[in-house]
């Protein structure tokens, strides 16, 4: 069965079979805005009203129905029939094609089922293959001002997020302290409240035996959190910031 995958991240493109069409490869403007208007909403039919309301706004064509079959037509023709399916009343993706945002979701499924098993150099190559398919730009970079994208731009940042903890918590347990790091602290500046990112951040500066480091991303964490919600950090957080004090290595799994 042929392959196909829309890729969200970055400008819209779909890969078909090793092969990347993007721009005017993938079809017109309004073809392209069509296939991400769909992938957006992996399964759900996606009404012919709203179609046209994305694609023409408050100036729609004399036919709206005739011109999205068309746009339909020659993305099928290019990509295969079970591209896109439905007719008039609106359409969907096929149940076969996939997202790079759900290609993302399945590594880190596959990631957390190694990690848990005791692989964690398996687990740290899945959720790396992860955050290498949606890390690098955002989504749909084409429709910068585009409500619609909303949805995938909210799924896009907690994979993004998940994607970071299960590579930086991987690579901890199979002593890659660097790359933890890296990771770890990629997600604490994308999100200074985001404790399991501060905690693995902890944990692997504790695990590099740098526990000045370590303390002081939890006070960072402990400022932030004062003065933009008025709390302190959770308790699992605060845990783990007195056995770095005491040096209590045995307690400080992130």
């Amino acid at each position: 069965m042929t392959e196909v995958c829309v890729r969200l991240v970055g400008p819209v493109a779909i890969c078909r079979d090793g092969r990347r069409y993007a721009g005017g490869d993938l079809g017109s403007r309004k073809a392209r805005t069509l296939i991400a208007l769909l992938s957006v909403e992996p399964g759900r039919l996606v009404s012919m009203d709203r179609i046209v309301e994305m694609l023409w706004g408050d100036c729609p064509p004399r036919r709206p129905p005739a011109n999205v079959a068309t746009l339909v037509s020659r993305l099928r023709s290019t990509f295969g029939p079970d591209l896109i399916v439905g007719g008039r009343a609106g359409y969907r993706l096929g149940d076969e094609v996939t997202t790079d945002l759900d290609e993302a979701a399945e590594l880190l499924v596959a990631a957390g089922t190694r990690l848990a098993a005791g692989y964690p150099v398996r687990a740290l190559g899945a959720a790396t293959a992860a955050l290498g398919l949606i890390g690098a730009e955002s989504v749909l970079a084409d429709e910068p001002d585009a409500t619609w994208t909303e949805v995938a731009r909210v799924a896009h940042r907690e994979l993004l997020r998940r994607s970071r903890h299960m590579v930086a918590q991987a690579a901890i347990r199979a002593g890659d302290l660097t790359t933890a790091v890296t990771a770890a602290r990629a997600g604490v500046a994308a999100d200074p409240l985001d404790e399991a990112a501060c905690r693995l951040l902890m944990s692997a500066y504790c695990a590099l035996d740098e526990p000045g480091r370590a303390l002081r991303v939890y006070e960072n964490l402990r400022a932030t959190l004062a003065g933009e919600l008025g709390c302190d950090p959770a308790r699992v957080t605060r845990e783990m910031h007195l056995a770095i004090l005491r040096d209590d290595q045995s307690s400080l799994t992130a």
